[in-house]
């Protein structure tokens, strides 16, 4: 079945092309910059990338045609959370079977987390407008441990806030493999997806794994908020999104992410990747 990918060339949405790609399905990318996709993904028979105008609803549901399920990853909030809203529009307005959308773990009304919060929203939206969909439900990445990275260089530590509550952390290729065979499978249809990686972590727990990797300790550091705020933006984090990372930790100290799922394991059929691969793998980047 062809699918229609929205947030082709983010890190989840080009690698849900490559592996629908890999897999012989056919493949609609809908991009604002179609030069950056063809050069992530050249030339390929069972490719066709759309230039679309997110702001237009006709012009989202006109690109859509043929597409028989549509993946939607982008953010939650601003722009891209009204982004999400358009194409919900767009997918009920279209012949499109299923619309499988990236969320967060723990997406809820009464969570401590702006994304959380943002997402179960987007969500409501698409109860509303009636779209047959699906959402994939992943943990924090394992990936966000590559924010660390110039810290740990520097003075082998990291600093946030949550010295305590835990996440099982994802392997965003874990992801992408799931949501390849969400949208190819109507059997996985209609549900919410929760996917976390196999053991729950802390924080410090994390930078232990990092230390035994690297051979020499490296050490979490809590601070204030005021504090982790003035960090993050000294180093040119947009204010908002400094504000999405300071309620992330928020909700990591609250207890919500606490849950290990089998998804992974039942959605790709082997066992998530763990932290201990990926710090392996990226070794180099924390010196």
């Amino acid at each position: 079945m062809t699918c229609a990918v929205i947030g082709a060339t983010g890190r989840i949405g080009s690698a849900v092309v490559r592996g629908l790609l890999a897999d012989r399905q056919p493949v609609i990318a809908l991009v604002r910059d179609p030069g950056k996709a063809h050069e992530l993904f050249g030339a390929d028979g069972n490719l066709q990338v759309r230039e679309t105008p997110f702001d237009r609803p006709a012009e989202v549901r006109t690109a859509l045609d043929g597409a028989a399920t549509v993946f939607l990853a982008m953010g939650s909030v601003g722009a891209e959370g009204n982004v999400q809203r358009t194409v919900i529009q767009a997918v009920a307005m279209s012949s499109a079977s299923q619309l499988v959308r990236l969320s967060v773990l723990n997406a809820s009304a009464g969570s401590l987390g702006i994304n959380q919060r943002a997402h179960w929203s987007i969500d409501s939206a698409a109860r509303i407008a009636g779209v047959p969909y699906t959402t994939i439900r992943p943990a924090i990445f394992s990936a966000s441990l590559l924010a660390a990275a110039g810290e740990v260089r520097a003075s082998r530590t990291w600093t946030g806030l949550a010295d305590t509550g835990r996440v099982a952390l994802v392997d965003h290729r874990d992801v992408a493999e799931a949501v390849v065979r969400v949208l190819t499978d109507p059997a996985t249809w209609g549900s919410h997806h929760d996917l976390t990686g196999p053991s729950l972590l802390s924080w410090p727990d994390a930078m232990r794994l990092l230390s035994a990797e690297l051979g020499e300790e490296v050490t979490f550091v809590t601070t204030t908020e005021r504090e982790l705020l003035d960090r993050l933006t000294s180093r040119g984090v947009p204010p908002a999104e400094a504000e999405l990372l300071i309620a992330r930790e928020w909700a990591l100290l609250a207890g919500e992410n606490e849950r290990v799922t089998p998804a992974v394991t039942d959605l790709t059929g082997h066992a998530p990747r763990s932290v201990e691969a990926f710090l392996r793998e990226n070794r180099e980047l924390f010196g």
